[in-house]
């Protein structure tokens, strides 16, 4: 990377979700530099745009996980090296290129770094670098109120669990029976029935318990880690985004699919409640149109569209962070291509004119991203251009 003649501008690179690949640990021989790495097209078209300003680039490399808490820790990580840079070259201006996920991580050390300075800390001390974001989704998490919905959702799953916890156990209780036959004499009997009964309670209790447990603290801690309030004013903001973003449109499908599936399971509560005592009193009036088996019909069905619709929505949800396939359901989840903020910078959507192999979520290999960086830089940095500085 290019190193620094005299202290003017320090540029940290930070890599989105799986930006090294599934398996970072891994190098593969032979294949092309990531964005962020030596070689690559969008740091050479960078660095010549920025040519005559003395600069070093550096990328900080995380794990890449697509988990919430993960990236607010890579963010503490950031705000604490900017800090540091900052303490060691005061007079040098800082930039933070990030792309994807990378951008809620560099928003979120700006938030850091405003915790960390605090309100008695001197101006000149405190480090405020730019920040360009590419193809971030930006994700917030917040607490909200759905009435009794989610309550009736929790007690279809709780249901579902008690029915199927009935045959599993008296099934996983006969299997011990068949292959142990001597241990079935009347203590073991007793035994037996002892264990289908505590079983099935416990299934039911743990079941119960999900309905009730507290779940302020594990949506607070989302919120918080979240939180993007550091940007009430972000004049030092240069947000690029595409136009049918892959990463924007798969996490809109993911909130589609939030609501969807939630609304789908609690309709299907009332279904099976109303066909529950249509076939209960169907079959004892009209045992000739209702057949025995419709009931176990009808009951394998609810148990089997349940749980399809919850695989759904603990995928849906996790789409945006691991955490939140098995956080409450008590919250919204915001993603916009741009941040809730005044005074933003510049917001810049590249538009790809011809076909490219690549996906539009790459944004770095568009021919433009690297020169709208490089203007936007300039202009916040007063540089004039190499041409007008000629």
């Amino acid at each position: 990377m290019h190193e620094l003649s005299r202290p003017e501008l320090l540029i940290t690179l930070v890599h989105g979700t799986w930006g090294r690949g599934f398996f970072p640990g891994r190098r593969r021989e032979g294949r092309p530099p990531f964005w962020f790495e030596d070689g690559s097209p969008f740091l050479a078209h960078l660095s010549t745009g920025i040519a005559d300003i003395p600069h070093r680039i550096k990328p900080l490399l995380w794990s890449g996980a697509n988990s919430i808490f993960e990236r607010d820790r890579t963010a503490q990580l950031l705000a604490e090296y900017l800090a540091t840079e900052h303490a060691e070259h005061p007079l040098a201006s800082q930039l933070v290129i990030a792309h994807s996920h990378g951008g809620n991580i560099a928003l979120r050390a700006l938030h850091h770094l405003q915790t960390r300075n605090g309100a008695n800390s001197c101006e000149a001390d405190r480090a405020h670098p730019l920040v360009a974001t590419l193809a971030t989704p930006f994700v917030e998490i917040h607490r909200a109120d759905f009435g009794d919905s989610l309550g009736y959702i929790r007690f279809a799953l709780v249901m579902v669990t008690t029915f199927l916890s009935i045959p599993l156990t008296f099934g996983l209780l006969a299997l011990v029976a068949w292959l142990f036959p001597d241990l079935m004499d009347s203590v073991g009997k007793l035994i037996f029935n002892t264990s289908v009964i505590v079983f099935c309670l416990a299934a039911v209790g743990l079941g119960w318990w999900w309905i009730v447990r507290d779940r302020q603290k594990p949506l607070a801690a989302l919120e918080d880690a979240t939180r993007l309030d550091a940007l009430a004013s972000a004049k030092r903001l240069l947000v690029i985004r595409a136009i049918d973003d892959e990463a924007s449109l798969i996490l809109a499908f993911g909130t589609i699919m939030n609501y969807a599936t939630r609304r789908l399971i609690e309709n299907l509560l009332y279904v099976f409640g109303v066909l529950t005592l249509v076939l209960s009193f169907g079959y004892k009036w009209w045992p000739n149109v209702f057949s025995m088996w419709a009931y176990p019909l009808m009951l394998a069905s609810f148990i089997v569209f349940t749980l399809v619709l919850f695989g759904a929505l603990i995928i849906a949800r996790m789409l945006h962070g691991r955490e939140l396939a098995i956080s409450p359901m008590e919250c919204q989840i915001n993603t916009q291509s741009a941040p809730d903020a005044t005074d933003l910078s510049q917001i810049v959507t590249l538009v790809s004119r011809k076909y490219v192999k690549s996906l539009r979520h790459g944004i770095y290999e568009h021919e433009n991203c690297a020169s709208a960086i490089s203007d936007w830089l300039r202009a916040q940095l007063g540089a004039a251009t190499p041409v007008e500085s000629r």
